[in-house]
């Protein structure tokens, strides 16, 4: 096999670069398409109305009931209230909206303040590891279609 391939070098690194180009061209396009249309891309649904009907003392995300009031400091949890005014648990919004990816109530689908949510410099970390974990399931979600292309392209220019 690498009697067959010797002298190759340069052709492997030109696939290499023509790898590293389209995934690169894929995430700038993602992002874009993200930044435009974000209705499209994240599945919107137009009347933004609930399906089901919680009461005020059940967290939306996980259905736990909320033992804290928003003015007091729990000792095991703490609640927090959006611009909506709809209440969850404070670990449990976090983790919808950093994790989940989803920078909307999951009661009523109004846009969530995240400057607002995370007012404490020693806090924002999180929001940018949730930045790096959406590139890295952009990465999967697309590498099949990326690696085609690919593929695609080296076929093309007739490199094997």
């Amino acid at each position: 096999m690498h009697v067959k391939h010797k002298g190759h070098e340069s052709m492997h690194a030109e696939m290499v670069l023509i790898l590293i180009v389209t995934l690169v061209i894929a995430q700038l396009v993602l992002v874009q398409w993200k930044q435009r249309h974000p209705k499209s891309y994240n599945y919107y649904s137009a009347s933004g109305m609930p399906t089901k009907h919680l009461s005020d003392s059940i967290c939306a995300v996980c259905g736990q009931p909320i033992l804290v009031d928003v003015s007091e400091e729990g000792i095991i949890e703490n609640t927090y209230r959006l611009s909506c005014n709809h209440v969850f648990h404070e670990f449990c919004i976090r983790g919808w909206c950093i994790v989940g990816k989803k920078q909307i109530c999951p009661y009523c689908k109004e846009k969530v303040d995240l400057k607002r949510m995370f007012s404490n410099p020693w806090e924002r970390p999180h929001v940018m590891y949730g930045q790096l974990l959406d590139w890295l399931r952009y990465l999967v979600a697309w590498q099949p279609v990326i690696i085609g292309l690919v593929q695609g392209i080296n076929y093309i220019l007739g490199l094997e």
